[in-house]
């Protein structure tokens, strides 16, 4: 039986508790593979200690089954939306959704996850061995939704630290463009690192801001080669692909419990071998794109969380500098083509 910081033993299952900027999280499972995945995922930042005080938390429960013939199956026609996603990385899924609170994530013949926003409770049922990939692919939309509602919104970005320590610069990019190259080059060079996939979004006295996922880094063996300050930082290679997993916290980072003012949003480029070119954009350039990339409308009349994140996505492009930026090949003198950018004026928050 699982046994650590945090965890209670009862005779239903064991508990994790979580408190994620006020979303109180309780976490009920016998089987250590959904412990393993919310650690991976948060890297003990937002662990509570056992038995804390909580008002009506968010209950994730967990339980393994041998075979995917062992996988509830539901009822399909209750649920009239139905959205299919095949990641870059990961298993074939599909969300289903029945408005306005009603979720279902079926993870392709491995997983399957349903959800009630409104009752505060969610329920994986995970084949053997795949809790891995169910914390990859699952476990961040169903945070996502749970935070939605508290007004904190998925962003797929990178996201470093400005050197005052006041602000942070968010670079968004397709794969291939260099996001997690030039995210921890940044970070190497006294920017620190906030994520450098997926944070979350929200606003303080009208100023947006970012927390960053903990998650660990999937780093090219490339970016070691444009990097040698990345040498001594311990990594494990993933098995049939040429990246190496860096934990989060072997990188210079901020906390993730500290919300950070946005002072510039950057769409970047293909990387070019001449130097760092850069262009300002107007908001009615970022917003479509920031759109498309981090909203899922589950609601035509957009009264969901989709709804709320596309005000919170326009402050953020009406309120902050936006640039085009091709990288270019020396690295060094990144920091410095950014601070000699104008810059939004972030007020004390």
């Amino acid at each position: 039986m699982p046994s650590g910081p945090g965890l209670v033993l009862t005779e239903q299952a064991p508990l994790r508790y979580y408190d994620i900027h006020n979303l109180a999280l309780r976490v009920e499972s016998r089987d250590q593979g959904l412990f393993s995945a919310m650690e991976s995922l948060t890297a003990g930042f937002f662990s509570l200690p056992a038995s804390p005080l909580m008002d009506n938390p968010f209950i994730l429960r967990g339980r393994s089954v041998v075979g995917r013939e062992e996988l509830p199956l539901p009822d399909e026609s209750r649920y009239p939306l139905s959205l299919a996603g095949t990641p870059d990385i990961g298993l074939p899924m599909r969300l289903l959704v029945k408005p306005p609170h009603e979720r279902v994530w079926l993870q392709q013949d491995t997983a399957v996850t349903i959800c009630d926003l409104e009752k505060r409770q969610a329920e994986a049922v995970v084949v053997q061995g795949h809790w891995p990939s169910w914390g990859f692919q699952t476990l961040i939309p169903l945070l996502a939704e749970a935070l939605g509602r508290q007004d904190m919104f998925l962003l797929h970005a990178g996201a470093n630290l400005w050197p005052d320590g006041r602000s942070c610069v968010l670079f968004f990019g397709a794969s291939g463009t260099g996001k997690t190259t030039t995210v921890l080059s940044l970070a190497c060079q006294g920017w620190s690192l906030l994520c450098d996939d997926a944070g979350f979004l929200t606003t303080q006295q009208g100023q947006p801001s970012l927390w960053g996922l903990p998650r660990s880094s999937k780093v090219h063996h490339q970016t070691f080669q444009l990097l040698p300050s990345l040498s001594k930082i311990p990594r494990k290679v993933i098995a049939g692909s040429e990246e190496c997993q860096v934990s989060f916290r072997d990188l210079p980072h901020v906390s993730p419990r500290e919300r950070i003012p946005v002072r510039a949003i950057f769409l970047l480029q293909p990387r070019n071998t001449i130097q760092h070119l850069c262009s300002p954009l107007t908001a009615t350039t970022v917003l479509p794109r920031l759109i498309q990339e981090n909203m899922r409308v589950t609601n035509p009349n957009a009264t969901d969380n989709a709804g709320r994140m596309f005000k919170t996505l326009s402050t953020l492009c009406k309120t902050t500098p936006c640039y085009s930026l091709s990288v270019g090949p020396d690295l060094t003198t990144l920091p410095e083509v950014i601070q000699a950018l104008p810059a939004s004026k972030i007020s004390a928050c």
